[in-house]
């Protein structure tokens, strides 16, 4: 498993908690936010992809999360701050290549 999935699934959990706690009571809500969560990362996607810019998106989200607590973003705040953990403990390294097959020549 890569590291760079933690966030995804503690938010996939963070969701998950309060469905099946609230005995499916809060699909909507769920639902709302899986939403959220699809165009957070479309919108991820397209930004570009340094680590300051990823550091920033982490640390925007963070009082939005802590803005809609009430409607459900205290759900998802463990991931944002697991993703942010991660981001600030990549110190830029480079990035492994691929170790090409060895050809009979």
């Amino acid at each position: 498993m890569n590291l760079r999935m933690l966030p995804w699934l503690l938010a996939l959990v963070g969701l998950a908690v309060p469905l099946v706690g609230s005995g499916f009571a809060l699909w909507l809500s769920i639902v709302a936010w899986l939403i959220a969560l699809g165009l957070v990362w479309v919108v991820g996607r397209g930004l570009p992809q340094t680590r300051r810019g990823q550091i920033g998106f982490a640390l925007v989200l963070l009082p939005f999360l802590f803005t809609t607590g009430y409607e459900g973003g205290w759900w998802l705040i463990p991931a944002d701050l697991a993703w942010l953990v991660i981001q600030v403990a990549d110190r830029g390294r480079p990035r492994r290549q691929p170790v090409a097959p060895k050809t009979a020549t």
